[in-house]
């Protein structure tokens, strides 16, 4: 076998997948790439260590494969590089802080115990939790003690909902964006220095084989939360198990209309899912805010018996801000209906 053939092969196939995103397609086969870019990196780097070690350095195809490499590897770069960790100071001119625990349970978990330790050990200020059902919802009873405030929206079709805290719920309001199978919860907090913010919980379904064959109802959902977004004037915390990764367009879209921030950008990937494979982990499991709330601390805790990695943060609202009203241009506007009507339509097919 020559190896110089089978390395240039795989050489141009990787560098290919880590472009095939931009491509104009929703199928889950294409945005697999886009998921496992920071795999693709590793592997990039990999094959690029590998070549210095070839004989025949200066070969025509050994050279083409090492252009090939170096430029999938800046993409790659290009488009990681506002996560990787960045010291920054520290911020003290906010309210006190607020603790946030999301994560998705699994439905078919049933290690109530570990959820349950979990929360009493970080013993945050807020809750989301995915994936619980009637079954979850009892559990959970257990915490009521201390979470006397709740939303619960139990499913049975591994899109149940449900929100607990400590803080004074002022309003809230149960949303299916695009699908009957998928809720969103919409919350209006107070803080203990009386800042009023609104938290979103969401939970789109994933593009793949096994759920949705396109990322039309995850994309459309997204679109429907940040066009109601753009509507309050109240900072904004939005979380959950987006089925997406930060990166990807959709998510930079969902930035760069809602005016809101990426928790991550300069903290880590800090990668959640699959909780088993950890060399296969990407982000998924994200966190938005808007610029009045200053994230403190972000960081992923160990299993649950769950497919997720919680999530835990904190964060803390500047005192007497209101959110500006964001513009949304021209171009984009025309995408975020263009995404809506999409997913809206294959919502309704999945569901005929």
């Amino acid at each position: 076998m020559d190896w110089n053939i089978l390395w240039l092969i795989f050489a141009v196939l990787f560098s290919v997948c880590s472009f095939a995103p931009l491509l104009d397609s929703q199928h889950w086969f294409v945005k697999f790439f886009d998921y496992t870019r920071l795999q693709l990196l590793a592997i990039l780097i990999g094959m690029f260590t590998v070549f210095f070690f070839f004989e025949d350095k200066e070969s025509y195809q050994n050279m083409v494969g090492l252009i090939f490499l170096l430029i999938a590897i800046l993409h790659n770069l290009s488009i990681l590089y506002p996560y990787f960790p960045r010291f920054k100071n520290r911020i003290t001119t906010a309210s006190e802080e607020i603790s946030l625990l999301s994560f998705n349970v699994q439905q078919d978990n049933r290690e109530y115990d570990r959820v349950i330790e979990l929360i009493r050990r970080q013993n945050p200020d807020l809750i989301l939790t995915m994936e619980t059902d009637k079954e979850w919802q009892n559990a959970l009873i257990e915490i009521e003690d201390v979470y006397t405030y709740s939303v619960k929206v139990p499913l049975s079709n591994r899109y149940g909902m449900h929100f607990y805290s400590k803080l004074p719920i002022l309003k809230h309001q149960e949303h299916f964006l695009i699908s009957r199978e998928a809720p969103s919860i919409e919350v209006l907090l107070r803080d203990q220095d009386n800042n009023v913010f609104v938290f979103w919980g969401i939970h789109p379904p994933p593009p793949s084989p096994t759920e949705k064959p396109s990322s039309k109802q995850k994309d459309g959902e997204l679109m429907m939360l940040a066009k109601l977004i753009c509507e309050i004037k109240q900072p904004v915390i939005v979380a959950g198990d987006f089925n997406n990764v930060c990166w990807s367009p959709i998510s930079k879209l969902f930035v760069e209309i809602t005016g809101l921030r990426d928790a991550r950008i300069g903290k880590g990937f800090k990668s959640t899912f699959p909780a088993s494979l950890p060399l296969l982990r990407f982000p998924i499991d994200l966190l938005f805010h808007s610029q009045t709330v200053l994230i403190h601390q972000l960081k992923v805790l160990s299993s649950i018996g769950s497919d997720h990695l919680p999530l835990f943060s904190k964060f803390s609202i500047i005192p007497f801000t209101t959110e500006s009203n964001t513009h949304i241009s021209k171009s984009n506007k025309i995408e975020m209906k263009e995404k809506i009507m999409q997913g809206k339509k294959a919502a309704k097919v999945e569901n005929e």
